[in-house]
């Protein structure tokens, strides 16, 4: 009598549980909650044109944002879009970030503290209707290419995702390589052609801190960043093929990051 007292029990407890997962379900759906909660779902990958080996990308034409629709997705700025202090915009420093080594090293040779470091991207995080970060929504957003282009490469950074590289030829002549960072799911591989908007990858889930690293620069890939005798080519920065994400050097006319060939993303696509 007591085992079937204590199955009754059990029974109950699992069809009430049910029950409750049931209705928070529900509730998150209508409150939005659920996809702050988990992210985004992954979108339906459309089929892409057959795979040609390193063709000669096309002229492209117009730049668009890697994430769409582009209003609903931002740096996270302190003061405007959160209370952090921090600052994820082109060519910003962030003291805050403290004094953790990184591969950029001074004259003495020793790592150059974090906050003194120019970022060299834009991390682009979800943000509300009042454009307010909401941390994590971001995750599983697709990544579009930003303009008609060839991958040059990927890369995989381990727990911070996959790296992609792709290089647009530009009307004026000359060519500039967009990379996307934090990006898993990819859907492309080294040679392949792809257009303005293709859906390359996805957010990489990172839970709070999800976000896409996204740059605009005019070399290909980390092997000539930083000349001989700079504040990168005495670390290991030069031997990160797809780069660091940051700028530094001892003289400050070359530490930021026009000097080594990056541009403001935001302001290329925007004037294009």
């Amino acid at each position: 009598m007591r085992r079937r007292t204590g199955c009754g029990r059990f029974l109950a407890l699992v069809l009430i549980a049910l029950v409750g997962l049931g209705l928070i379900s529900v509730l998150c759906r209508e409150n939005g909650l659920l996809l702050v909660l988990l992210g985004q779902p992954l979108p339906d990958f459309p089929t892409v044109a057959p795979y040609t080996p390193w063709p000669t990308p096309p002229v492209a034409a117009a730049f668009d944002f890697p994430l769409l629709p582009a209003e609903d997705y931002g740096p996270y700025v302190q003061g405007v879009t959160g209370p952090l202090a921090v600052d994820t915009r082109y060519d910003a420093q962030n003291p805050s970030l403290g004094d953790r080594a990184n591969c950029f090293r001074d004259a003495a040779g020793q790592p150059v503290p974090f906050s003194r470091l120019y970022h060299a991207g834009v991390d682009l995080f979800g943000l509300d209707e009042d454009g307010r970060v909401v941390w994590r929504v971001v995750t599983h957003a697709p990544v579009h290419a930003v303009a008609d282009g060839v991958v040059v490469f990927t890369m995989d950074a381990g727990q911070e995702g996959q790296v992609i590289g792709i290089e647009h030829r530009l009307p004026e002549g000359g060519a500039i390589y967009s990379v996307y960072w934090h990006v898993s799911h990819v859907q492309v591989r080294e040679g392949q052609p792809v257009v303005r908007g293709q859906i390359i990858g996805v957010v990489e889930d990172m839970g709070l801190n999800s976000h896409l690293h996204w740059e605009m620069r005019t070399f290909r890939d980390g092997s000539t960043i930083f000349p001989p005798g700079t504040a990168g080519a005495r670390g290991g920065c030069n031997r990160q093929v797809a780069g660091v994400g940051y700028t530094w050097d001892d003289d400050p006319l070359r530490a930021h990051p026009d000097y080594y060939g990056y541009r403001d993303p935001t302001a290329f696509v925007a004037g294009r």
